[in-house]
């Protein structure tokens, strides 16, 4: 009896860690600070027009994920801003199906403190978050609207923004 109970735990890690690890991501790795080179280490390539000093580069969750099964990520689109050879800012957008997933992210991979509000979960209500961490700026947003949800978060570094806030501003006039 004991050894089957034994194996039953056994068995039952297995599921569960198998589950769990559907699909490998390095989300971790995209932080504003980190060098164009440094993300070629994950098969990321951010090469473009040399016109001017600010690069916007939209990578494809195939480039920086593994697995078989993609299906809970596959509608997730990640843009990055880089100033000169530097990742300044990081935005993800997700299409929400069922699973809002880009929370999960930013507790998991980016180890933020953040709670979700429960009375606006009851209430079907948007929600958003924000918090500093190292430099950085995290700001996430849950949007509802009916049966409709879509998900972001924004990565910003808060020293080297106003480049791209220049930059912007260079374009309207």
């Amino acid at each position: 009896m004991i050894k089957k109970i034994y194996i039953f735990i056994i068995l039952f890690f297995v599921v569960l860690t198998t589950q769990s690890q559907a699909y490998e991501c390095y989300f971790d790795k995209l932080q504003p600070g980190v060098t164009k080179k440094a993300l070629e280490e994950i098969n990321i390539f951010a090469y473009g027009s040399t016109d001017s000093d600010i690069l916007t580069k939209q990578i494809y969750i195939e480039q920086i994920c593994k697995g078989d099964d993609l299906r809970d990520i596959f509608n997730l689109n990640i843009f990055l801003i880089f100033y000169k050879d530097k990742l300044i800012k990081v935005n993800y957008i997700h299409y929400v199906l069922e699973n809002p997933i880009l929370f999960k992210i930013a507790k998991k991979d980016y180890k933020l403190d953040l709670e979700r509000n429960k009375a606006s979960i009851e209430k079907k209500q948007s929600e958003f978050y924000s918090t500093t961490v190292n430099g950085n700026s995290y700001f996430y947003v849950l949007l509802k609207q009916g049966n409709r949800q879509e998900e972001y978060l924004e990565i910003v570094s808060d020293k080297d923004i106003s480049k791209f806030e220049e930059f912007l501003l260079k374009i309207e006039e």
